[in-house]
């Protein structure tokens, strides 16, 4: 199942002897829980794993189609293999050849979710980022960031490496740039987010 998640948390509480075990079973769609208390830790595993079998089971026959469709879309960006073509051909570098930040900018556009989610984890990790986002650093314009350095670089990236792997690579010089020179950099992703929506609209 794409996007899935299984959490597990056990607890021993000390006055009843006990042990509770709970399973979080994250699907497209839909979050799946069960829990088991216990005097013996391996029967409580074992009931939750059993219960858990028969929900995930039901899902399967009546899944969130179109959750699961969408996880299926942000799983095949990071799974794809890149076309072994110069990094001088195709529909992103004409745009990037023509100056065309516009439609170099749409063709990728499909990258958008999964690249918010991808920032989202890096920005979790980095406590200093997590304090400013919000104020005079948005998701927004880290994610415009990105992108703009894939126009500039795009001429040069590996012609090996996949595009999605690529676009993750530039999310923290992207972020650093930004913590460096906030007004500056935040002023060029506001200009061209508008630009781009311009474009759309």
């Amino acid at each position: 199942m794409p996007n899935s998640a299984l959490r597990i948390d056990v607890i021993h509480h000390s006055q009843k002897e006990t042990y509770h075990a709970e399973f979080t079973l994250t699907l497209p769609g839909r979050t799946i829980r069960t829990g088991e208390e216990d005097p013996y830790l391996d029967t409580a595993l074992q009931r939750c794993v059993r219960k858990m079998i028969l929900k995930a089971e039901e899902y399967k026959e009546h899944p969130d189609r179109e959750a699961l469709a969408a996880a299926e879309r942000r799983e095949a960006l990071t799974t794809e293999i890149l076309a072994p073509e110069a990094p001088d051909a195709g529909p992103l570098a004409e745009a990037v050849e023509a100056g065309d930040y516009r439609r170099f900018r749409t063709a990728l556009a499909g990258y958008e979710d999964w690249l918010r989610k991808r920032i989202g984890r890096l920005v979790q990790r980095r406590p200093e980022v997590q304090a400013r986002l919000g104020g005079d650093l948005l998701l927004g314009d880290i994610v415009e960031e990105v992108y703009l350095n894939a126009f500039e670089h795009f001429t040069w990236r590996p012609a090996a490496v996949r595009l999605s792997e690529w676009l993750e690579g530039l999310i923290d010089p992207s972020i650093r740039s930004l913590m460096r020179h906030p007004a500056e950099e935040a002023e060029a992703a506001s200009l061209a987010r508008t630009v781009r929506e311009k474009s759309l609209g």
